[in-house]
């Protein structure tokens, strides 16, 4: 249930961080730091929060430690060929 709850809130945070983006004019794929990162960190971790009994403090850590990864991560994947974008 947990891993279906992750799955989903990951998608939907994707979803809304792309439908913002559309609404504020920006192309396909384009960068918007932090709205690209935070909704698909911050959505599942409420989503399973009750059930894990994650606090503010610890949902607040992991999402600061998901975007700093994800923007470590990012350029090294790019040149590796993971990635078509270095963002």
């Amino acid at each position: 249930d947990i891993g279906i709850a992750v799955g989903a809130g990951a998608m939907l945070g994707d979803l809304l961080s792309s439908f913002i983006k559309r609404r504020l004019g920006q192309e396909s794929s384009s960068m918007a730091l932090g709205l690209d990162q935070i909704p698909e960190v911050l959505l599942p971790l409420l989503m399973v929060a009750g059930g894990l009994e994650l606090s503010w403090s610890a949902i607040a850590w992991m999402v600061i430690g998901f975007v700093a990864l994800e923007l470590a991560l990012s350029p090294v994947f790019f040149r590796l060929g993971i990635r078509n974008r270095p963002y």
